[in-house]
């Protein structure tokens, strides 16, 4: 049998060889032998992908040897194991022999995706879970970072980087209760910026010479400003001039011509230490209320204040101490009487040399306790008519809470204490007494604020039989935006004076209302109404002045 099959084969064979038709041999059986043997090989291509490279293959090069088929190991029972390494159908084949993980299986080395260097995650952040902490949120609270980190509304770091030595002089509590829809931006000039401003006003009083006998006339008036400034990050410079002038039709003796220079300077030593510089120069007119002037003169006599004053800052940590001095002249100059007389004023030149320490415990950056003690020396030029001369020496000791100058709800500070202001002279007596101290801002909200000023002086006296006196001032203004850029002002204010010496006692009352209507960022119209009230216990003293202005305001 398996002859007649071979011989079948090479028949067939042959026959196709020679090209002969064989009909007797099975087509079946030459079919299945013919495909085992391979035709003689020929070229051919791959056809083409999109993005490969065509290459022939030669059918005759060497290709890999196939793998093997996998072998299926069993168990006795002659079911098949799986092998954890064998490839499944869509596997990944360069990844055999890892181990992988089946359905329900718990997820073990698999790494989660990491974020790659430039990008960036977009969405909303997780929240935390209840009881977990967020590391990413201050903890601290909303007035603490604002105190550190950023200004508070209505400061301007460029504006007021220098103030005066004395606290009740400090602008930045007026400047958080006096808030504007728009805050001045000044001309920059390299690495200086100029603040012009100018205001214009008219209006009338009933009582121009403000005595018993009330006389009404009309007035005008100009008060130009410039201050220019320093935008350095270290030390500082600070020139402001300013100038007032006041016209009565047919009152000329009441007309006010006043103006006022400054220098101040601040050297920062290092981050915990400067030294700060003033210098003022300023022309007044004196008030015809002053017990000091002389009531025969022809018009209100002037008088000039020069002062320099100097002062040491350093911060140990939450402790801050102040060094400060200061020399203050003040000059009256001569005044004509009503029948051509020239009187010299010189009685009235006095010098005051002072010196004083504060130390400051910060509890919060909007919390401080402070102490402050001061003492001054007073000399006159010459002595008055009765000879007596009236050189003095006082001193001022408080203790007081400051909230500090940067915060968005309080800045300034109140104060309390005792002074005295002794003659030299034993033949006078000394004035003492009670000090309340306060330059405090309040704002109340976002509409309305508050401003309270107090202010305990003891003045000396020129005038015959007299040796001084104590004044308290108190002061109150609120201000409330009806609309953004329309603000309502109500103020109250009042002086006490008692005087040593004499049974004398006087006291000012001023209540005022009025508006400030912001037109735009560099023009305001404002508006006043003010009552004085004058009360004394001298016989016939008494008066009261109605006042009615109404202005415009130019800044940049």
């Amino acid at each position: 049998m398996v002859s007649r099959r071979v011989f079948v084969v090479v028949l067939a064979a042959c026959a196709l060889g020679a090209g002969i038709d064989v009909p007797f041999v099975d087509t079946a059986i030459a079919q299945s032998t013919l495909t085992n043997v391979s035709p003689r090989p020929q070229r051919r291509s791959e056809p083409q992908r999109r993005g490969a490279v065509v290459r022939s293959i030669d059918i005759d090069e060497d290709l890999p040897p196939l793998a093997p088929p996998p072998v299926r190991r069993t168990n006795e029972n002659g079911d098949p194991i799986e092998d954890p390494s064998e490839t499944r159908d869509g596997d990944d084949p360069n990844r055999a022999g890892e181990r992988r993980n089946r359905d329900g299986d718990p997820l073990i080395g698999v790494e989660e995706p990491r974020q790659t260097d430039g990008q960036v995650p977009v969405g909303e952040p997780d929240a935390p879970r209840d009881g977990d902490s967020d590391a990413e949120r201050d903890p601290r609270l909303k007035a603490d970072i604002d105190a550190f980190e950023k200004p508070a509304a209505g400061y301007d770091e460029i504006a007021f980087q220098i103030e005066d030595f004395d606290p009740l002089l400090d602008r930045r509590p007026a400047r958080l209760a006096r808030f504007e829809p728009f805050d001045p931006i000044g001309i920059r000039r390299g690495s200086w910026i100029i603040f012009p401003e100018i205001e214009f006003g008219v209006g009338a009083t009933s009582n121009v010479r403000r005595s018993p006998r009330a006389e009404a006339a009309g007035a005008f008036d100009a008060r130009p400003t410039v201050r220019t400034v320093t935008n350095w990050q270290r030390h500082a410079i600070d020139f402001k001039a300013t100038g007032f002038a006041t016209a009565f039709p047919g009152f000329a003796s009441e007309s006010d011509k006043s103006y006022a220079l400054e220098a101040r300077g601040r050297i920062d030593l290092s981050k915990r230490s400067n030294v700060e510089l003033l210098f003022s120069h300023q022309l007044d007119q004196e008030g015809r209320q002053s017990r000091d002037a002389l009531d025969s003169a022809r018009a209100r006599g002037d008088f000039v204040t020069s002062r320099a004053a100097a002062a040491f800052n350093h911060r140990f940590n939450r402790l801050s101490v102040q060094l400060r001095g200061s020399i203050t002249d003040i000059n009256y100059e001569p005044v004509q009487t009503n029948t051509g007389a020239i009187v010299s004023n010189d009685q009235r030149d006095v010098t005051e040399y002072a010196v004083g320490t504060r130390a400051t415990w910060e509890f919060k950056p909007t919390l401080f306790a402070f102490t402050d003690v001061s003492r001054n020396d007073r000399q006159y030029r010459a002595a008055p008519a009765d000879t007596i001369s009236r050189d003095s020496s006082g001193y001022r000791a408080l203790i007081g809470v400051s909230f500090g100058s940067v915060g968005k709800t309080w800045r300034g500070e109140v104060a309390v204490g005792h002074g005295a202001q002794r003659p030299d002279d034993a033949r006078l007596a000394a004035t003492s007494g009670f000090i309340f101290d306060a330059n405090l801002g309040w704002r109340i909200s976002e509409l309305s604020s508050l401003l309270f000023t107090a202010r305990t002086d003891f003045n000396d006296s020129t005038t015959s039989g007299q040796s001084g006196s104590r004044a308290q001032a108190f002061g109150l203004e609120a201000r409330h935006a009806f609309r953004r850029h329309v603000i309502g002002v109500a103020g109250l204010k009042t002086i006490g004076t008692e005087y040593r010496g004499v049974s004398l006692d006087e006291r000012e009352t001023t209540a005022e209302v009025g508006f400030d209507w912001f037109l735009n960022r560099t023009t305001t119209l404002t508006g006043r109404y003010t009552h004085t009230d004058f009360a004394t216990t001298a016989a016939g003293g008494d008066y009261k002045v109605d006042t009615v202005r109404f202005g415009v305001r130019v800044r940049q």
